[in-house]
């Protein structure tokens, strides 16, 4: 996490983490960010547009006449991350059956895949489970017996409260040890133009 001497005051959210967007995302969120995957250091990294990046890509590097174009404007982590779910909206309509598309194909290959864990392991048969994030692992036991042990990957979390879904490539509480295949989620939603895998809380 960011230092305390990072934090800023919004009107809306408070004492907050400060981060920094170009003006074109201040005036408009409803498009295309373009920014560094968080980092446990940097959890709400500098974003800027697509107008900003095709002048990064002209200049090649972050100089005075690229960031130019950035404009920079100062906003709170909060802010940062409402905004920046706002750029979902900015999908063209065959982008998003897109989505749809694959939403509804992994809904069905988890579904089939739980039932066969089912029927091979008698999953929810068990009378225990334990899950143990330092290993990675998950067991399932009946009368402090062990019957399936299984690797773990942690993809994601919903938040009741605030009814939001956070990526665990985002997650920074999670250890590595079970998120350590994430990443390829993040590449094939930079592949394919897919914005909900790369909006890290939504």
């Amino acid at each position: 996490m960011p230092s305390d001497n990072n934090t800023i005051s919004c009107d809306t959210h408070g004492e907050t983490y400060r981060t920094f967007i170009c003006g074109h995302l201040a005036a408009n969120s409803t498009q295309r960010w373009f920014c560094n995957l968080p980092a446990e250091d940097e959890p709400w990294p500098d974003a800027w547009c697509e107008k900003c990046e095709t002048a990064l890509a002209a200049e090649g590097k972050w100089d005075a006449r690229s960031e130019i174009e950035l404009n920079l404007k100062l906003i709170c982590h909060c802010c940062y991350e409402s905004m920046m779910a706002q750029s979902l909206d900015s999908l063209t309509s065959a982008k998003q059956a897109e989505w749809d598309n694959l939403v509804a194909t992994c809904h069905q290959e988890l579904h089939e895949k739980q039932a066969a864990l089912d029927k091979n392991y008698d999953i929810s048969k068990h009378k225990r489970w334990d899950y143990d994030q330092a290993t990675a692992s998950l067991t399932f036991s009946n009368e402090g017996v062990a019957a399936v042990v299984a690797d773990v990957e942690f993809i994601g979390s919903y938040s009741k409260i605030g009814k939001s879904w956070l990526w665990s490539w985002a997650n920074f509480s999670l250890l590595p040890s079970v998120r350590t295949r994430i990443e390829a989620l993040t590449k094939y939603g930079e592949e394919h133009g897919l914005l909900h895998l790369l909006v890290p809380i939504r």
